[in-house]
């Protein structure tokens, strides 16, 4: 019934699934990976009282917009394999747009949606080919309402996200563009499944990448080059190889 690729447990602890690259010395990127943990916690709850085992199966391909800015969301995704990315689009700002969260296995893609009317502010994109389930913001809300232990773990959840909102502030305030580009892949690389050759790629563009780390694209493709000069990085079409993974995290300050 389920994609062979997709990485996800409806019941225990997600075991796989949660960034294993992390550094200690990254406040964020640990503030970041006790979010995920939390977040798939509470999705994992929602599983039996939401009877996902028996919700159909949707497919997107990369670049799919599911909802945009100012629509009313009344469902969210449950993502099942696959990147959803929520694009915030900031005037002023390089490129006119930032990438501040994605979400991927085992994560239900919301912002601040439960218990309010409230239109998203934010677009919600296919960063990569994906397999999602459809979960009714009503039905939600009831589930949460009938159990206060699925309330609690949303608490939680939200109470984290907060600290990592504020982790994520710290750490990129001072930052100029190769560092907070080192991070933002240094991050990446926290996501990705272990692969049989031995080696870290990220599938990015420059673009997608710049996007992600609040940088305009021409400054983060002068700094890929130089990383890739320097021997850290080996750039392809629209993959990055992380050669030296201590070296990026360094360089991330």
């Amino acid at each position: 019934m389920y994609p062979a690729g997709a990485r996800f447990s409806y019941f225990g602890n997600n075991k796989g699934m949660a960034p294993h690259n992390l550094h200690p010395s990254d406040r964020f990127a640990v503030e970041l990976l006790q979010s995920r943990q939390l977040g798939r916690k509470f999705a994992n709850a929602l599983a039996q009282p939401m009877g996902l085992k028996t919700k159909p199966l949707h497919r997107f391909e990369a670049g799919v917009s599911l909802y945009k800015a100012g629509d009313r969301v009344t469902q969210l995704p449950y993502v099942m394999s696959g990147r959803l990315d929520a694009v915030v689009h900031v005037p002023g700002a390089p490129g006119g747009q930032i990438v501040p969260i994605s979400f991927r296995a085992g994560e239900m893609a919301f912002l601040s949606y439960l218990f309010n009317q409230l239109p998203s502010g934010s677009d919600l994109l296919v960063g990569e080919p994906s397999t999602i389930q459809w979960l009714a913001l009503q039905d939600i809300e009831a589930c949460l309402l009938r159990d206060q232990s699925l309330l609690l773990a949303l608490v939680r959840f939200l109470g984290q996200r907060l600290r990592e909102v504020q982790a994520r502030e710290r750490s990129w305030a001072a930052r100029g563009v190769q560092p907070r580009l080192c991070a933002g892949l240094a991050r990446m690389t926290a996501d990705l499944p272990s692969r049989a050759d031995g080696r870290t790629v990220v599938v990015a563009t420059h673009e997608q990448l710049a996007a992600a780390c609040g940088i305009s694209r021409p400054k983060a493709s002068i700094a890929l080059k130089a990383l890739e000069g320097a021997g850290v990085l080996k750039l392809g079409r629209g993959w990055i190889e992380v050669l030296n993974l201590r070296g990026l995290i360094e360089r991330a300050g």
